[in-house]
């Protein structure tokens, strides 16, 4: 049995199709996966901005409480404290204004200082302005 050039070249032209087929599909598929990066970052800032929401919703409850816990066990003609009511008269702002302080690249303790937050919040606001920062270097 023989196999002539005209069977191999025929053999070799389905080979390249098949190759040519597949690079095509493996471009849509890794288009598809960028879109759904795209898609799942923000559902992502969405939710983080919900999470945030939710975080001053909370403290901005509880605060009145404090303030007036503070204000029975102080002595009488002492001030409440003032990160108390600070942080109540920008309780709707807080987390914009620290997060405008995280982006120009202040420490998170004296971001929590300044605005009220927990320590854990300010250090996830200065986390989340360096990646901001970082991907604007990048692109």
């Amino acid at each position: 049995m023989t196999v002539t050039w005209l069977q191999m070249s025929w053999l070799h032209e389905i080979s390249q199709s098949a190759l040519a087929a597949a690079v095509v599909i493996l471009g849509v598929v890794i288009m598809l996966e960028l879109r759904s990066i795209k898609l799942l970052k923000r559902a992502m800032d969405v939710h983080l901005g919900r999470v945030f929401e939710q975080l001053d919703l909370l403290r901005f409850e509880k605060q009145p409480i404090e303030v007036k816990s503070t204000e029975g066990n102080s002595p009488p003609g002492a001030l409440p404290l003032t990160a108390a009511t600070s942080s109540s008269s920008t309780a709707g702002n807080a987390y914009a204004a620290a997060a405008a302080l995280a982006s120009t690249g202040m420490l998170p303790e004296e971001i929590a200082r300044r605005c009220g937050l927990a320590a854990g919040e300010a250090r996830l606001l200065v986390s989340l302005a360096a990646a901001r920062q970082g991907r604007r270097s990048e692109g």
